[in-house]
């Protein structure tokens, strides 16, 4: 159930990012350090072998798009590195 709801709360953090009309930066930035707080609580799941493999068997959908949202915020995390880089 727990991995569920994490799923649920990351889901709707990330359309609400994504196809969200945002009035600051701010806002949105703050929106995508609570999608990074809540994809982080997968951690314990997603490291457990056996759990992993249950859950591969059980709902591989559910694991596909999970590894997809960490992708997209690794993508984001490399572009915000980039971004602030001095110039050479």
């Amino acid at each position: 159930m727990r991995v569920t709801e994490i799923k649920s709360r990351t889901d709707a953090l990330f359309t609400q990012l994504s196809e969200g009309e945002y009035r600051s930066l701010d806002t949105w930035a703050n929106n995508l350090v609570h999608l990074k707080i809540a994809f982080d609580s997968f951690t314990p799941y997603m490291t457990a072998p056996l759990f992993l493999a249950w859950m591969n068997q059980h709902d591989a959908v559910m694991v596909s798009e999970i590894a997809m949202t960490g992708r997209a915020l690794m993508a984001l995390q490399n572009f915000f590195r980039v971004a602030s880089a001095k110039p050479r």
